[in-house]
């Protein structure tokens, strides 16, 4: 049960107050051009939580302060009551309490929500299906058929030329017209599971792949020069055993010697290397001399020995002969070349330590070739070994299978439904036959009728046509030009729809249907049409379920429509819908309303 009951206009001053009650059944208000339908048809939009902005808009600007609508929804009453200036200055309450609290248009519109989604089972499965929150607002292009689409019949609704609208209807016409609801729920389940076992197996592949990195960064600080692949942890730790013994060593036999200790040390094994060699270099020159006097004496000796006048020298001679050789003796033995190559020994090793340690002592010290040990060992610690990477191939297989599934499966039509639309839309349409020759015509032709294509939400006649040599008939697409007659069909796919999805109870919807100017396209003679088609939508539903307001500038008669309310939008009381509005003097309102 749904009803509007009554919307109250609050004015700048305090005592400004006016009313419009409402209805069960068809509510229809009469205004001339000017008395401001198409904004009534937006203002309720605007309850009904739509952001748009009215404070700049002339009919609401510096005269109308706030509304309140009282409304019935499944035997509750309700009032909601909004502010102009400020679209976040808003109060909700049960109408048998006295005060609410101000809201914010997010809650305004959750409370909403949550008066026209009593069936949570259905906005769960919404919510799978759409993978997207689906509430009430969107629910909306079903319930206003504006004047600015009429006779559109390719993705038909009014809301559809907005894109917040246009880019949810597919997947909502989806969801409406699919029979293979519980499948995709289990495969969706099925789907959650995976993604939860592939997220976690991918977090730990990259974990995983983000520890080798950083072991391989850490070998290097230690001029390992292997490649951790995540399968040879063994042989790091073996390497790294093997270093730390070496780390150890060193760290024991030259703990104290720094770089600049160690060259100080070549420095000096050099320099005494010089010195030993200048040593040699004067002991050998030392010995050539000898060498040559020795030469001489032995001569002289030789000479003296062969004359006895002269035998008092050789004795002389003789000692001095054997000194030289003591003293080329002594030479020799100073000229020990074993010694420097000793001292090179000496000064090559350190040569090799200084080079074999440049990277210890000029990059990385022990303390942080030993902190890279830590920080392997406690990397590889981490490491998951047991990691399958076919195990990930096999949940991206299935997710992909799955999802394929959950594709198809949502594209696939409830065949059924679809049909029993099409043939209540025309049904609605053949409704108007005796009083529109729009109606009468079409169905003239052989096989006519309206089938709704979901895909591109299209309302298309059709008609059987058989061909010359074929007994067989075909169903062909009939088009026609009447702006009239596409607007005709436009308002039974909005009655056929809502019928629809209020029998079946469980979408949030707001169930009624809000129509601006609908007889502007129609001649006299098609425009009972509208009464035709509205009065029959309510053989199978009660008005109770369905609420109906119209705005035209007709008399209700002239289109067939035994309205439940009339009421006139221009009295003496008031010049159109704001009863505080007052148009400035030579400025003219926009005619379409």
């Amino acid at each position: 049960m749904f009803n509007l009951i009554e919307l109250s206009l609050y004015g700048k001053d305090e005592n400004q107050v006016f009313s419009y009650p409402f209805v069960a059944g068809i509510n229809y208000f009469k205004g001339k051009n000017d008395t401001g339908k198409t904004e009534f048809y937006t203002f309720l939009d605007y309850m009904f939580g739509s952001s748009i902005n009215l404070s700049e808009k002339d009919w609401f600007k510096g005269s109308l302060q706030s509304a309140e609508l009282v409304f019935l929804y499944d035997n509750r009453k309700f009032a909601i009551k909004r502010f102009i200036d400020d679209p976040n200055k808003n109060f909700f309450r049960y109408f048998d309490e006295d005060e609410s609290e101000q809201i914010r248009l997010s809650e305004y519109r959750a409370k909403l929500n949550s008066i026209f989604s009593s069936d949570q089972t259905t906005l769960r499965e919404l919510r799978t299906f759409v993978e997207e929150d689906i509430g009430y607002r969107t629910f909306t292009l079903f319930n206003f058929f504006g004047e600015n689409r009429q006779g559109v019949l390719n993705d038909f609704f009014d809301k559809c030329s907005r894109l917040e609208y246009s880019i949810k209807l597919p997947a909502l016409l989806n969801y409406i017209f699919n029979k293979n609801i519980a499948r995709i729920n289990d495969l969706k389940k099925q789907e959650e599971e995976l993604k939860s076992q592939l997220d976690s197996l991918e977090w730990k592949v990259s974990k995983n792949d983000d520890i080798r990195g950083r072991v391989n960064h850490q070998l290097k600080v230690l001029g390992i020069h292997k490649v951790f692949t995540g399968k040879n942890s063994n042989d790091i730790l073996g390497e790294i055993a093997a270093l730390q013994n070496s780390l150890e060593k060193d760290e024991s036999s030259s703990r104290s010697q720094t770089i600049t200790e160690l060259e100080a040390m070549y420095t000096s094994l050099d320099e005494q290397i010089k010195k030993q060699r200048n040593l040699e270099s004067d002991h050998k020159q030392f010995i050539e001399d000898e060498v040559k006097q020795k030469v001489l004496l032995d001569k002289l000796q030789e000479i003296v020995g062969q004359k006895a006048e002269y035998m008092y020298l050789v004795e002389p001679l003789i000692s001095l002969v054997s000194d030289l050789d003591k003293s080329i003796s002594f030479n020799k033995y100073l000229i020990q070349e074993s010694t420097t190559r000793e001292l090179k020994k000496q000064r090559d090793k350190v040569r090799q330590q200084i080079l074999a340690n440049k990277s210890r002592f000029e990059i990385y010290s022990v303390s942080q070739k030993t902190q890279a040990i830590t920080l392997i060992k406690e990397y590889l610690s981490y490491y998951d070994d047991n990691l399958n990477n076919d195990n990930l191939l096999s949940i991206r297989k299935k997710l992909k299978s799955i999802r394929e599934e959950i594709r198809m499966l949502q594209n696939e039509n409830d065949t059924e439904k679809l049909n029993n639309l099409s043939m209540d839309i025309t049904r609605l349409y053949k409704s108007s036959v005796d009083v529109s020759e729009l109606a009468e015509f079409d169905f003239n032709k052989d096989g006519f009728h309206i089938s709704y294509l979901k895909n591109g939400n299209i309302l298309q006649p059709q008609i059987s046509d058989t061909e010359e040599n074929n007994a067989t008939s075909q169903i062909k697409n009939y088009y026609t030009g009447s702006m009239a007659r596409h607007t005709l069909i436009q308002l039974c796919g909005y009655l056929g729809f809502l019928r629809m999805l209020i029998k079946e109870g469980k979408y949030p919807l707001i169930p009624f249907l809000v129509i601006d100017h609908i007889s502007k396209p129609f001649d006299s003679k098609n425009q009972k049409a509208l009464g035709a088609v509205l009065h029959e939508a309510y053989r199978d539903i009660q008005k109770s379920d369905m609420q109906v307001i119209l705005f035209d500038d007709e008399d209700a008669s002239n289109l067939g429509i035994i309205p439940d309310l009339c009421t006139d939008l221009l009295n003496e009381e008031k010049s159109g819908f704001n009863p505080f509005y007052t148009p400035a003097k030579g400025t003219s309102e926009d005619t379409t309303n």
